[in-house]
């Protein structure tokens, strides 16, 4: 019989995969020389070498982490972005019947998997090249991402879950429990509800108008600089929602990688770049900000229940410090 995954060792999940990935990449017109498993933090990404030397890359999707209506967002605009654009973005290679990705039944009861093949894209990622120049141009990026988003004749199936609050994607108000209340201390709550009003009224605020599609976790780790051009890729979180949602996760990503006070440098030189291809999106960037610390916290208290109390501290710590400086504030700074 099957072991349950549990009980596999890193190496056994690891080899049980790779033949998932095989099927899937016999769906697809193209003669393999070579595969090599690339990441695995929520999907499998595997490297995949054809016969005649061109790379793609096979994205065998987590069952539990996005869904069938996530990837058809993402096949739409990545499509749409390939014929109207030229943003360097994966391009999504069709199989030998023209579907835009596989569906795998691995049977023995586990639930079925999607897998979608696209171009690799060359270059490094952004993390390494954090320069002025390169943040300007992701300001631009985002801008050109935010033009085509807008100008789109979004076709009529497009899945239309929007990203308008912390929680989006129908999870768990884990932080609204009782059990989760009871391990914090009365002034982390009150943190925590302040923070919930602040996110709240920041969503509010902004104009239903400028709902569109967007990226939304599009931060330096994905996208890769490739002779000074910047190429986006992970579509995966495609999704309608506010353009200052995409820049305020992408930026709150920025500030914990280089810290605050560079993050203060880099924020006015992505913003002159997005500002040179569109008016800046008005509304509480931080407020958004801090939602998305909030999604975290509720993140260790749905998944987590162990690290909770410890991780919840250091987060509420964090949100308490944003809120009142209203602005991101180091972590251990005084």
């Amino acid at each position: 019989g099957m072991k349950p995954t549990e009980e596999l060792t890193r190496l056994g999940i690891l080899r049980r995969r790779r033949p998932l990935a095989m099927q899937a990449l016999a769906q697809y017109p193209i003669a393999i020389r070579r595969v090599d498993l690339v990441s695995h933090q929520t999907n499998y990404i595997y490297r995949v070498l054809s016969a005649d030397g061109t790379r793609h890359v096979l994205r065998l999707v987590a069952p539990f982490w996005r869904t069938e209506e996530n990837l058809q967002a993402e096949v739409m605009w990545l499509d749409a972005l390939a014929r109207d654009t030229s943003i360097p973005s994966p391009r999504i290679i069709p199989t030998t019947s023209g579907q835009p990705f596989v569906r795998l039944s691995p049977g023995h009861g586990r639930p079925d998997r999607r897998a979608v093949l696209m171009t690799w894209l060359p270059g490094m990622l952004l993390s390494r090249r954090l320069l002025p120049d390169n943040i300007r141009k992701m300001g631009e990026l985002f801008g050109n991402l935010h033009v085509h988003a807008q100008a789109w004749q979004v076709p009529t199936d497009f899945p239309r879950p929007t990203f308008e609050s912390f929680l989006s994607r129908g999870e768990e108000d884990a932080l609204a429990s009782p059990a989760s209340l009871r391990q914090c201390q009365p002034r982390e709550v009150k943190v925590l509800q302040l923070a919930r009003q602040r996110v709240e009224s920041a969503y509010s605020a902004l104009d239903r108008n400028d709902l569109c599609v967007i990226h939304c976790d599009l931060w330096h780790d994905n996208i890769k600089i490739f002779r000074g051009e910047l190429a986006p890729f992970d579509f995966e979180d495609t999704v309608w929602g506010y353009r200052l949602h995409d820049i305020a996760m992408a930026l709150l990503d920025l500030a914990e990688d280089v810290g605050v006070r560079r993050y203060q440098e880099l924020y006015k030189e992505f913003r002159r770049g997005y500002e040179s291809i569109l008016p800046f999106p008005e509304g509480d960037l931080v407020g958004l900000q801090i939602g998305r610390l909030l999604w975290v916290v509720n993140w260790y208290a749905r998944f987590a229940k162990e690290h909770f109390p410890r991780a919840a501290a250091f987060k509420i710590d964090v949100l308490r410090r944003a809120l009142s400086a209203g602005a991101l504030v180091d972590p251990l700074s005084d």
